[in-house]
């Protein structure tokens, strides 16, 4: 596969290493959920890049080489924080999307919280862990789930709190956050991620 290794420091000073795809003006900052590793976004990285999305996936502290900083194990906001900023940094970049699955669908909302519209295009929470607060986040923000899946209910409370511009979408079965990339609903949520990624910015 045709990426490129980064690290970078997480908002508390964390070491995170990531893998870079591509070099479009477009990128989904990929934020993996409790199970998984950023490696088990590469096939979602590769489907990106034929739709000229880039995209950074990377580990959470405490996976892979990823350290974490003066803050807690448990502070994954703080590396989703860091992933920004190092996209931000990239002179290629001009629109940035935020995709978290489970863990990582709560540590991107609780990020999102920090950013403004212009800053963050818009978040993807799949099949996200509840968190409180989600009608402080401004920024347009996209559930997906199962709908016989576990955190189905509190994916539809988050939705009803949300304030700023909303969808939701429910997939066929009972798959959790990634396990739906390996089920029947797959070009399904890619086409809808890449929808997402795509749509033009509100005036």
């Amino acid at each position: 596969m045709n990426f490129k290794e980064v690290h970078f420091e997480a908002a508390d000073g964390g070491n995170i290493y990531g893998s870079l795809f591509g070099s479009y003006p477009d990128i989904a900052i990929l934020a993996h959920g409790k199970v998984f590793n950023k490696e088990s976004y590469y096939d979602l990285c590769e489907a990106l890049l034929k739709n000229k999305i880039s995209s950074l996936a990377f580990d959470f502290r405490g996976y892979g080489n990823s350290k974490q900083g003066r803050g807690s194990p448990l502070a994954y906001g703080e590396d989703v924080i860091g992933a920004i900023n190092f996209a931000k940094s990239l002179d290629f970049v001009k629109d940035i999307t935020l995709l978290g699955s489970s863990m990582g669908g709560a540590a991107v909302l609780n990020a999102s919280k920090l950013f403004k519209p212009t800053e963050i295009k818009s978040v993807i929470a799949l099949s996200p862990v509840h968190v409180e607060g989600v009608d402080f986040i401004d920024v347009p923000v996209h559930y997906l789930g199962s709908e016989g899946e576990q955190f189905a209910e509190g994916i539809k409370k988050m939705y009803a709190q949300t304030k700023s511009p909303k969808t939701i979408h429910f997939f066929n079965g009972n798959a959790h956050a990634q396990n739906i990339f390996a089920t029947e609903s797959k070009d399904e949520i890619i086409s809808l991620i890449v929808s997402y990624i795509k749509e033009e910015k509100k005036a």
